[in-house]
């Protein structure tokens, strides 16, 4: 499948990257819920200054040189950030650094061994094949996408093994991972791939099992202190989009703010509810 970059915020935010058949090997989405599901990455674009926010898979490969060809040129100083170093987020880093200008690669905390379920870690990884070491930020800092615009990186406890989301000021921006990601697409060339109005009749079953299927161990947890940390985050920061590794896109404030409060419901009612039910069903 080929798809255009989303502008998202002219001249400073794209979203990149292309859709895959939801069709039971996807091991983050819940069957049923959609045909395909988009597999996102981010570009901020600020002067001759880039930050690309996760690369993505291997298959989508081809699809994201041509995007970023289609925004930046091979001049454009380039940083990348990985909010996981699962392959999902990774597997298309490589020709990335081959076609462009990447000067600094950045991750979150310290390095896990069990980041990517491989043998070999990320930083050996991309230091043998790339001679580029990967840079760890810890949460409270920022990274530059150019000088005078910084995004700041957060840690979150809705989250497999060690996830960091980010805040862009500029945009209002918050990447969100593997999270917020309760929308797939009925079509594969991503027309659809912005969600900027409040849904009518929305199908919170199906946003449930979404949501279960990537944090099933939620279903056990005491949801209290994740509901304080999205109401401390959320109150915290002017969230204008929430921009997911996986599923549409969310855009403006009050569609932002609805998914927020989806999100405090269905943790409250994670083990009282059908959906409940039906994420063990499709589990």
């Amino acid at each position: 499948m080929s798809s255009q970059p989303i502008t998202l915020v002219p001249g400073a935010l794209y979203a990149v990257g292309d859709a895959a058949p939801n069709d039971g090997r996807l091991s983050w989405a819940a069957p049923g819920t959609s045909a395909f599901e988009p597999v996102n990455a981010y570009l901020l674009v600020e002067g001759g200054h880039a930050l690309l926010i996760d690369p993505g898979v291997a298959a989508h490969e081809t699809t994201l040189l041509s995007q970023l060809r289609a925004i930046i040129g091979t001049e454009t100083k380039l940083s990348i950030f990985c909010t996981r170093f699962e392959g999902d987020c990774v597997t298309a880093l490589g020709p990335v650094i081959r076609d462009f200008n990447v000067a600094s690669i950045f991750g979150g905390g310290v390095s896990n061994p069990f980041d990517f379920f491989d043998d070999v870690s990320p930083e050996e990884q991309v230091r043998s094949d790339h001679h580029i070491e990967i840079l760890r930020k810890k949460a409270g800092e920022t990274i530059a996408v150019s000088p005078g615009r910084d995004i700041d990186l957060l840690s979150t406890s809705l989250r497999i093994l060690s996830t960091f989301w980010l805040y862009d000021g500029r945009t209002g921006t918050l990447f969100t991972s593997d999270f917020f990601a309760y929308e797939g697409l009925d079509h594969a060339d991503r027309s659809d791939l912005v969600r900027d109005t409040v849904p009518v009749d929305f199908d919170r079953d199906a946003a449930a099992r979404r949501l279960f299927t990537k944090i099933d161990w939620v279903l056990l947890a005491d949801p209290t202190p994740l509901i304080e940390e999205l109401d401390v985050l959320f109150d915290t920061y002017d969230i204008r989009a929430i921009a997911p590794g996986h599923g549409r896109v969310i855009v403006g404030r009050e569609a932002a703010r609805y998914f927020y409060e989806l999100t405090r419901d269905l943790l409250l009612l994670r083990g009282d509810v059908n959906s409940t039910r039906e994420v063990s069903a499709h589990g």
